[in-house]
């Protein structure tokens, strides 16, 4: 009995590793060419954005990191000398940033993605910009919400955003904390600054001053850092970036046709729509609209079809959504809204909901 259950054992197949790879100079590239032809296809469908552009100097970034790991391309990027392993840092950085983006940008408006792609745009620009080498390079591979949601857009909202930079070498314990600035795209520095509020060697907190007002554009944070060198004290490191996009809320516009059908002697009867446009409910608000229905005592159903458009976007037509006169009618609509019809005081009502598009704080 021993010996079966023994020999049991040892025939249990060893459960496969979890652990990948070493990243190294090749696999950067490989992935980055990957995450550059699904950007390329996703541009398709947002021929106003950034994307197509963006994937050409992603395919300069790759030529350019090939160039400077020359041999050394099949090491990992760890064991290459100081100024591959900061290039090869930067590129990865490019890479986490892009995947994030392809991943929290399939359910958003265009406008929002739209916005999104300048981030990503603003991050390959500064990534080719990039200079500065160092034996542990610091480097920002994501930003993200308080929650770990990858933040690619910045709303000008009145309330201080909470948001954190993920990544390595950000702080020397034993040098003073990083110090984070935010520019525009040009360099030029913004009036509203982040306030650090933690640090960590992997991630820096960050939080924006209350009724703080945004300039629409990039919002890039520069974070200069220092490390400890013997003999040398603390040394400035090579200055690490990340980028986000300001952009308003897309307003919205909702048109309803509203369809009334009727019991009468003749039988049940639809009476003509009636027609209009929802109030503007502003930024995160509900609007609501009473509706007048005359010559209709005994109402048997109703039905609304609604069209919805955000900012300059096409409109889109949703519905009709039908229901009986003694229900009311709750339904979605593009960009997380919903519209909601009350038969008892017969208004119709359109409210936020949580948005679906993960890139946008």
């Amino acid at each position: 009995m021993a010996a079966a259950l023994l020999c049991g054992l040892l025939l249990t197949p060893v459960a496969a590793a979890q652990l990948a790879p070493r990243a190294t100079g090749e696999s950067v590239m490989a992935d980055l060419e990957t995450a550059r032809q699904e950007l390329a296809a996703r541009a398709a469908s947002l021929p106003r954005s950034s994307l197509a552009t963006t994937a050409g100097r992603m395919d300069s970034l790759i030529v350019a990191l090939r160039k400077s790991l020359g041999k050394d391309a099949a090491k990992p990027i760890d064991l290459l000398d100081a100024d591959a392993k900061a290039d090869a840092y930067r590129a990865r950085a490019v890479l986490l940033r892009t995947q994030a983006y392809l991943d929290a940008g399939k359910a958003c408006l265009d406008s929002d993605a739209e916005a999104m792609a300048g981030a990503l745009s603003s991050t390959v620009e500064l990534a080719l910009a990039g200079s500065g080498s160092s034996k542990q390079p610091p480097v920002i591979n994501g930003v993200e919400t308080e929650d770990h949601r990858p933040l690619f857009v910045l709303r000008d909202s009145r309330r201080g955003a909470v948001f954190a930079l993920d990544g390595a070498n950000l702080l020397d314990a034993q040098c003073e904390d990083p110090v984070v600035t935010a520019t525009d795209g040009q360099g030029q520095r913004h009036s509203v600054q982040p306030i650090v509020t933690g640090v960590s060697p992997g991630r820096i907190e960050l939080k924006l001053p209350d009724d703080s007002v945004l300039s629409p554009g990039s919002y890039v944070l520069r974070v200069a850092s220092k490390r400890k060198v013997l003999l040398m004290g603390c040394v400035a490191q090579p200055e690490a970036v990340a980028a986000v996009q300001v952009a308003p809320v897309a307003k919205a516009s909702v048109d309803y046709s509203l369809v009334a059908t009727c019991r009468t002697p003749a039988g049940e009867q639809a009476l003509p729509a009636v027609s209009g446009k929802m109030p503007d409910p502003g930024a995160g608000g509900t609007a609501s609209q009473g509706i007048v229905i005359d010559g209709c005592d005994n109402p048997v159903s109703y039905a609304i079809t609604a069209r919805v458009a955000f900012g300059d976007e096409p409109a889109v037509p949703v519905g009709p959504f039908s229901q009986i006169a003694t229900a009311g009618i709750t339904a979605g609509l593009p960009g997380g809204l919903t519209l909601s019809w009350d038969p008892m005081v017969r208004q119709l009502f359109v409210r936020p909901a949580v948005s679906t598009c993960k890139g946008v704080y």
